[in-house]
C-alpha cells in the first residue's frame, strides 16, 4: 500500500448542504479546476485557511 495513503486518518465528513448564488458556484469551480482541486475539496480549504487566519484552528504543518 502507498506510504501516504496508509497515513491519512480516517475521518468520517459530514455531508453539508448549503445555497449558492449560481455565478459564485460557477466561478469557484473554475478556480477549483485551475488548482486541480474538486469543487468541495477548494472550499474546505478556502474554510480552512481562514479559520488557521482566525487562530481558530491549529495551522498545519508543513509537507516534508
Amino acid at each position: 500500500m502507498n506510504s501516504l495513503v496508509s497515513r491519512r486518518k480516517e475521518v468520517t465528513k459530514i455531508l453539508t448542504g448549503f445555497r449558492l448564488h449560481p455565478d459564485i458556484k460557477s466561478l469557484a469551480t473554475e478556480a477549483a479546476l485551475q488548482e486541480n482541486r474538486s469543487f468541495s475539496n477548494y472550499l474546505e480549504n478556502l474554510i480552512r485557511k481562514d479559520l488557521e487566519e482566525r487562530n481558530l484552528l491549529p495551522a498545519r504543518k508543513p509537507k516534508k
